[in-house]
């Protein structure tokens, strides 16, 4: 989701009370499992943490106040309620006002739900799948989708999204023409090189696989890859192509239209092309390495416009520096709020490992860097020593952590983004010069 669009819902409300309650009913009752499904499983919302624990990472409870007079906070209240005693029924959190859940705005809640499904939080497994499948098609009513905006560490991190008014009343998933078709009359996309075109049928041809396919009235045939493409694209619309005279002609040859077709056209292709379950990240990812340098990015069978984020060290040997980045990165794509503070978390700390890596004394080792930096220029080495300073003044009084309520806030998302690309952008310069200097 971009962060243009979480501003945007900031102060709306498309999600409706019916379907607050189905959720919420769905964490107080369950679901139904088994091959007759009569086996109902319960998904408790704070996943591996306690309910404090959960909630600390979304709201500052120990200056909420309690319910419970024995207690000065809501922190003491839920420990005593929800561990001590374990008297609260499994869905209190949605009906206490405190948290903006009944009330709140769209971003609320569905800022609290993603921290549900958190790779930091949540149990993986059979009911956690089926508690998505659910929150998916009850949020799809409103007009939002759920999907897989990135992994960390091989498991997926979950954000949300619009619906497109197209896709709100449709019983089949869109391709990107189809479902942005209004926008698209306003807006042209950038133009696709026909050597990047090239590259994406040659990954198709690559990935062509042969498979056994079912006709609506049950006839068995065979069909591949490309061939299944084309049909798809074929049930909305006529193939059209530019011929060598210019003209936009209708086409049944699908490397033709692939080459010469129009931008959205070739997004729709890419989406409606089955994946292999076992190439399920690959393919998306030699897809996105073609498209490099395009806004778009395919995620979770989508052509999604992503945020831009500066590129930080590619070739890093230190394994905790590496997953740091990797998981800043993870986070700062997906573009909610929460996600944002998360990822201005792992920078941050990726910058302050990166600072350790010229000597076991932190001090010496900052010193060490600025030299290496600045190449011996003094008026360098002092802008190079006045950018740290500013950065640890930043991280001394700003919010870097979400757990840092006694700090300041950053005075919004955009400010988080700057943030995190400066930082991004000097540890870019620190690791690219020591890796230089380990190479020499």
């Amino acid at each position: 989701m971009s962060i243009i669009i979480s501003i945007m819902l900031s102060q709306m409300n498309r999600i409706t009370n019916i379907t607050k309650r189905q959720i919420q009913d769905l964490f107080c009752h369950g679901v139904e499992m088994g091959v007759f499904e009569k086996d109902i499983q319960l998904y408790h919302f704070s996943g591996t943490l306690t309910d404090g624990e959960f909630l600390e990472r979304l709201y500052d409870i120990k200056s909420m106040p309690s319910l419970d007079s024995r207690f000065d906070n809501a922190s003491g209240e839920i420990w005593q309620h929800t561990v001590n005693n374990d008297d609260y029924d499994t869905d209190w959190v949605f009906d206490d006002e405190r948290f903006p859940l009944k009330n709140g705005t769209d971003e609320d809640y569905l800022r609290f739900l993603m921290e549900v499904l958190s790779p930091e939080v949540r149990i993986d497994g059979e009911v956690l799948t089926k508690y998505i499948e659910r929150l998916k098609s009850l949020l799809a009513v409103d007009g939002y989708e759920l999907y897989i905006s990135s992994y960390v560490s091989n498991h997926p991190i979950y954000t949300w999204g619009l619906l497109t008014e197209a896709e709100r009343i449709s019983t089949r998933f869109l391709p990107f023409s189809i479902r942005n078709e209004a926008e698209l009359k306003k807006t042209k996309l950038s133009s696709i090189s026909k050597m990047k075109r090239s590259a994406i049928l040659d990954l198709m041809k690559e990935q062509n696989e042969s498979f056994l396919c079912k006709t609506e009235t049950g006839y068995d045939y065979w069909s591949d890859c490309i061939s299944e493409t084309f049909n798809s694209i074929k049930s909305f619309y006529k193939p059209m192509a530019f011929n060598l005279d210019d003209q936009y002609v209708e086409t049944d040859n699908f490397e033709q239209f692939i080459m010469s077709c129009k931008p959205q056209h070739v997004f729709d292709a890419i989406e409606l092309y089955p994946i292999n379950v076992n190439d399920i990240n690959l393919f998306p990812a030699r897809i996105n390495q073609i498209l490099s340098h395009s806004i778009y990015k395919l995620i979770d069978r989508k052509m999604r416009p992503c945020n831009y984020i500066i590129n930080v060290g590619k070739n890093i040997e230190e394994k905790r520096l590496k997953e740091l980045i990797e998981e800043a990165h993870a986070y700062i794509q997906n573009g909610s709020s929460d996600d944002l503070q998360h990822g201005l978390e792992k920078i941050w700390d990726a910058y302050e490992r990166a600072k350790t890596l010229c000597h076991k004394n932190k001090k010496a080792s900052i010193g060490i860097l600025i030299d290496k930096l600045s190449g011996g220029d003094e008026q360098m080495k002092d802008n190079i020593d006045a950018i740290m300073s500013h950065l640890s003044w930043i991280g001394n009084n700003y919010q870097i952590r979400h757990f840092e309520k006694d700090k300041l806030a950053f005075p919004s998302d955009h400010m988080k983004v700057f943030y995190f690309n400066l930082c991004a952008s000097f540890l870019n310069l620190c690791i690219n010069y020591i890796d230089v200097e380990q190479e020499k």
